[in-house]
């Protein structure tokens, strides 16, 4: 860890403690709406992605992609076909399951380093369930700001994979960066321990993923309504800063692309969550930080340009009276929709086998 980050993660510990010293009837107030957050929403709409992309990724399902789609995913994103595995679910499902899935397809050999890297700069996104029901229905009150808001997350990602793409390293001819002392699966691995192990990495995952909105719940107390409290908010932690910028007097175009911007960005949560996955692989967060900072900037862009020129049915904005935190659905329609979600990824995983047959089959 760089003196930076130390020098960060030491001011920010100290402030934690600060915060819970000054106010403790208010951070207990927030932590306990936190650990409810996280039964109620987190862990049904998030612990079922990591387990499916642990047993896909164990079943041999990255290595079937990357001999299918490489000649797609290589010329486009400079990644092995395996990486439409991590770009798929993290488009469906939500932070952090996409940079799960990039450490996992780089611990089992599947990618290199530098491919695992990049992956993660495009890979890790927020899901449709937050985007189009939370922020879009529950927070702007409109269902359309909440579609136009996803499709330009997922556009916005995109290129930000297409520009570092453009960028990779050029690596001698036979040299391929796997991580230390693991070697490239030959083999498909179809065992009772693969449930197990995708169940146990899921658990740890979560945990750390709840640690984070506690902690950032409690760190974001202290600072409310105070001036800048949105931005700042929006910067630390994206659920809550989101719904207190709506709150803001800023004319429309303005607050929806600012909400868009801070979606893409994700964060300070969400990139130590990333950090936390890819740290103990020996991963850089860098690239992953500077693929946020270029998506935050795609998607403001995009969805200024967006609601400026495209006529879009906005049926209501802001419902009055909302209350924070945002009514969110139940933990049992969570589940359901993560479950239906998980359907519709390997229905889209199918599909781009069958593109990577056709492309691979007539057009190669």
């Amino acid at each position: 860890m760089g003196r930076f980050m130390k020098t960060a993660v030491g001011a920010g510990a100290l402030l934690l403690g600060a915060v819970m010293i000054v106010s403790p009837g208010r951070c207990m107030e927030s932590a306990r709406a936190a650990v409810e957050l996280c039964l109620s929403v987190v862990i049904p709409s998030l612990f079922p992605f990591f387990v499916c992309s642990s047993i896909l990724i164990a079943l041999g399902a990255a290595q079937v992609l990357s001999h299918r789609l490489s000649p797609v995913m290589r010329p486009l994103f400079g990644v092995p076909g395996g990486g439409a595995l991590a770009v798929v679910l993290g488009v469906v499902s939500g932070y952090p399951v996409g940079a799960k899935c990039a450490a996992d397809l780089y611990r089992m050999g599947e990618c290199t380093k530098d491919e695992a890297e990049r992956l993660t700069a495009f890979c890790n996104n927020s899901g449709p369930l937050f985007l189009m029901g939370a922020v879009g229905v529950g927070i702007l009150g409109s269902h359309s700001l909440g579609v136009l808001i996803y499709v330009i997350h997922v556009i916005s990602s995109l290129l930000v994979g297409l520009l570092f793409g453009r960028h990779k390293k050029k690596l001698p001819a036979g040299q391929c960066v796997l991580p230390a002392g693991e070697q490239k699966l030959t083999s498909v691995k179809v065992t009772a321990s693969v449930v197990a192990d995708a169940v146990e990495s899921a658990v740890f995952s979560i945990l750390k993923v709840c640690g984070f909105v506690i902690a950032f719940a409690v760190l974001t107390a202290v600072f409310a309504g105070r001036p800048g409290f949105s931005a700042l908010h929006s910067l630390m932690e994206i659920t809550g800063g989101i719904r207190a910028l709506a709150g803001e007097e800023l004319p429309l175009i303005l607050k929806v692309s600012f909400v868009s911007f801070f979606a893409a960005f994700s964060g300070i949560s969400v990139l130590l969550q990333v950090a936390g996955i890819l740290s103990p692989l020996g991963l850089s967060v860098k690239p992953y930080f500077i693929g946020k900072c270029l998506q935050a900037v795609f998607a403001f862009v995009l969805t200024y340009l967006a609601i400026q020129y495209l006529p879009l049915p906005l049926e209501s904005f802001l419902i009055e009276g909302l209350p924070y935190p945002p009514v969110l659905p139940t933990a049992k329609q969570l589940l359901a929709e993560a479950m239906l979600t998980i359907g519709w990824c390997g229905l889209s995983v199918v599909i781009l086998y069958v593109v990577g047959w056709v492309y691979d089959r007539y057009f190669k």
